[in-house]
């Protein structure tokens, strides 16, 4: 047995494997299944990610092998990264380096061999995508480029790991720097800074509220959070009723709360207290105001820390990953601006600040300008919105854009604009989109050739086979015809996504359509002994419609309400016409005999990829895809789609479509 050599590179290669940190990580699905698809693909009873490691090898997935690693002394691998090619050893027992190397006398009796290298983004070869058999044989070219080609995809896969920690790992490192440095800014206020909440139902707290405040009440931030009323104890009566006035006033205006009052402290001394707050509208329609609260008995100490405060702020501001813009509500002037927002628009700060807001949006984008007006007199604030923003050289690039509406000193407007560049986010949104597009498409044509093939020998084209080996093939022609319509999917929401799908309109009638979709899931219902049922008062109306994206539709919705209804259960599909907004339309509904939509999976049911249950364990299987794509089919054809659902009580789908009169969509 010859044991593998060292690469020359050895430090440098070892060096970028541990950079990555996939060492003795846990499975992950994204690699599994590319292992899966080459023992599937090239026949093979084993197939593995061997990541070659100082004095061993590690497999990142496997399959058909029951352990994780062996020694790198005994390694096919091993010799593979050498070479910087393709590993093809068709008979070990016959092969000099490896007749008597114990992975090839003992289990898993290894007799065929195929590796290529995987590379890291610097070239480093970090192991390899290989095959294994326990029979000798040969590879074609064809194999051996398909076994490349899924090991390009491990590599990308193995650079989006990398790059996920990576921003992972500074977007957590700026976390961490903001919130030490909001810490700081929050202990060194004079007076106290807070958050004070008042809910629907009257009860109020302090979130949070910093050290000056447990100085000035002698409360604790947990006293504070756990029992507001202690602090408005503390409250002189005289001035009890002003100030729970002026907080009622502010709630119902979403107005700055500002007001003098007298406190009582244990010790029986009497200070005069400023307050100073914004109020902030939340979801649950409970109010937070942020502000602060200040022992003006000692108002020139208070001064010298409100300018370490503004200081502390500048710093927050200037040194704030996201761009930053202050301007006036009223005019448009750009007040001031901070340095990441000059560096991703190449602005100096001069010429940005003689900017009118309309030069850094794109025209097309300028259209939100009511919207957007009307959430800031409404609500004070605005976003999150996506909007293309336009830099010194004509070029745009993709930004999410918050606001706040305030009022500074002198009762003027300002706003706050908070614009963080998301290039990068849509980069990778495309890249998957791209990824995904490209192995459904080289999928396709092998896939339509082994379902061809497996159709043939299923209908005894080669003669009649045992019936053990008729009921396998039936089992795989069910499951290659299940991978065909997965791949259909994936490419139906890639033309989707890219306006390439062909939609052909036409006027028919809905009643052939609905019988036609119910007969076609029959057959899969019948596997759980569950009944599809058309409801025999169906109109007769005619829609204008492409019948078989529409029939694609309903497949989709009513295979999902067999899926989730329980065995022997019931799956009802109706329709009803009605008038709605003066125009007549017919509603197509779906329902199950299941526990319902998940209340947390509601709003994020028609997103692409969407699963109620996501985990690699889920009982139910799907791409996530099928609801999407009907959204996206009925939009295009002028309709809506939506839900309604009760826990334990199933769910209804429904298609909403304008009926066709007089011969007219």
């Amino acid at each position: 047995m010859k044991e593998p050599e060292v690469p020359a590179n050895e430090s440098d290669r070892q060096a970028a494997l541990d950079q990555l940190r996939i060492l003795d990580t846990p499975p992950e699905a994204r690699f599994d299944r590319l292992t899966r698809m080459a023992a599937r693909l090239l026949d093979v009873p084993i197939a593995l990610i061997s990541l070659i490691d100082r004095d061993r090898q590690w497999f990142k997935s496997c399959v058909g092998l029951d352990v994780s690693e062996t020694p790198r002394s005994i390694s096919f691998c091993g010799h593979a990264i050498l070479i910087g090619q393709p590993l093809l050893v068709e008979d070990a027992s016959t092969d000099e380096r490896f007749r008597d190397n114990p992975l090839v006398t003992g289990a898993p009796n290894i007799r065929f061999y195929a590796g290529t290298p995987l590379h890291s983004a610097d070239g480093y070869a970090l192991g390899t995508l290989c095959v294994i058999d326990r029979i000798p044989r040969k590879l074609s070219k064809e194999d051996l480029q398909c076994l490349r080609d899924i090991a390009d995809c491990i590599e990308e896969q193995i650079s989006a790991r990398e790059l996920a920690i990576h921003y992972r790992e500074q977007e957590l490192q700026k976390q961490n720097e903001s919130l030490i440095m909001l810490k700081q800014l929050a202990d060194l206020v004079p007076g106290g800074l807070y958050q004070f909440r008042l809910f629907p139902d009257g009860r109020m707290s302090f979130p949070f509220s910093s050290k000056g405040i447990e100085r000035t009440f002698g409360v604790t931030p947990a006293q504070a959070r756990d029992n507001a009323a202690a602090l408005f104890e503390m409250v002189e009566p005289e001035d009890y009723t002003a100030v729970v006035d002026s907080i009622k006033e502010s709630s119902q205006h979403l107005s700055t709360w500002s007001i003098q009052f007298r406190i009582r402290q244990p010790e029986g001394r009497i200070r005069w207290i400023e307050g100073h707050s914004t109020p902030q509208k939340l979801s649950d329609g409970s109010i937070i105001w942020h502000g602060y609260l200040e022992d003006i008995d000692e108002k020139k100490r208070a001064l010298l820390g409100l300018e370490e405060s503004e200081q502390q702020l500048r710093r927050l501001f200037e040194l704030a990953p996201s761009g930053i813009i202050l301007a006036d509500y009223h005019t448009g002037e750009i007040i001031n601006v901070n340095a990441s927002m000059l560096k991703s628009t190449g602005y100096s700060k001069e010429e940005f600040l003689n900017l009118g807001y309309r030069q850094l949006l794109a025209p097309d984008h300028l259209s939100k300008q009511a919207e957007v007006l009307e959430q800031l007199q409404q609500r004070g604030y605005f976003g999150p919105l996506e909007q293309e923003v336009v830099d010194r050289y004509g070029n745009s690039y993709p930004a999410i854009v918050h606001a706040m509406l305030i009022l500074d000193s002198a009762g003027r407007k300002l706003l706050w604009v908070l614009l963080e560049d998301i290039s990068e986010r849509k980069k990778i949104e495309r890249m998957k989109n791209q990824f995904v597009s490209t192995v459904s498409h080289e999928l396709r044509t092998p896939l339509t050739s082994i379902t061809g093939a497996i159709g043939l020998l299923a209908g005894g084209a080669t003669g009649m086979l045992p019936q053990k080996a008729q009921d396998m093939m039936d089992i795989a022609q069910r499951n290659a015809k299940q991978l065909a319509r997965l791949i259909d999917d994936l490419l139906d929401i890639e033309k989707l996504v890219t306006g390439k799908l062909n939609i052909s309109m036409h006027r028919q009638p809905l009643l052939p359509l609905l019988e036609q979709a119910v007969s076609e899931n029959q057959a899969y219902g019948i596997q759980r002994a569950i009944t599809v049922h058309l409801a025999p008062d169906t109109p007769k109306t005619e829609i204008f419609v492409d019948g078989q994206r529409l029939l694609q539709g309903l497949n989709n919705l009513i295979s999902n309400a067999i899926k989730f209804s329980p065995d022997k259960g019931r799956v009802d599909v109706s329709a009803q016409q009605q008038i709605l907004e003066g125009s007549p339309t017919v509603t197509i509904s779906v329902k199950d005999s299941g526990e319902g939509v998940p209340e947390a999976f509601r709003s994020s049911i028609f997103q692409r990829f969407a699963q109620a249950d996501s985990s690699d364990t889920r009982s139910q299987g799907g791409t996530g895809l099928g609801l999407a794509i009907t959204r996206e089919l009925i939009t295009i054809m002028g309709g809506e789609v939506g839900f309604e659902s009760l826990p334990g009580q199933g769910a209804t789908f429904w298609i909403r479509l304008p009926v066709s009169v007089n011969g007219k969509p």
